[in-house]
């Protein structure tokens, strides 16, 4: 489940119920250099998240078993991306750095990677963060 792990390697859980999107998904950033791990639902995310050390989400905003929002809220301390094939609505997403609308390019999706993490970051430092990330 987990690929390409060492030190310094940035640990994305993918959390995306769609097997055509998750698995090219997975291999894109797998070959950008993430360690990933790839899982269908948020149950199974939060298996992920209670074992292993993540340091970014990026989950599928519609999932079965619960909304990506949700999830983010339940884990304040890990950044979260989520992706939407919806407009955004204005709904307020505390634990959430960023949404990223459906479609998206690997290279954007790299860039909101970093993004997110930096204003994390920044967050954590006390420093004004990044509110939202969308193509």
């Amino acid at each position: 489940m987990i690929s390409k792990r060492g030190p310094g390697v940035i640990r994305v859980l993918i959390v995306e119920d769609d097997a055509v999107f998750r698995g090219p998904l997975r291999a894109a950033l797998t070959a950008e250099g993430y360690a990933v791990v790839a899982v269908d639902s948020a149950e199974e995310a939060e298996t992920v998240l209670a074992r292993e050390p993540i340091d970014i989400v990026l989950s599928d905003r519609g999932l079965p078993d619960m909304d990506g929002a949700a999830l983010a809220a339940r884990h304040p301390g890990v950044p979260f991306v989520l992706m939407t094939g919806s407009p955004p609505d204005a709904s307020p997403l505390s634990s959430v750095v960023c949404r990223l609308m459906k479609p998206f390019a690997v290279p954007h999706l790299v860039v909101v990677l970093r993004e997110a993490l930096e204003a994390r970051g920044r967050e954590r430092r006390g420093d004004q963060a990044v509110a939202g990330i969308e193509q």
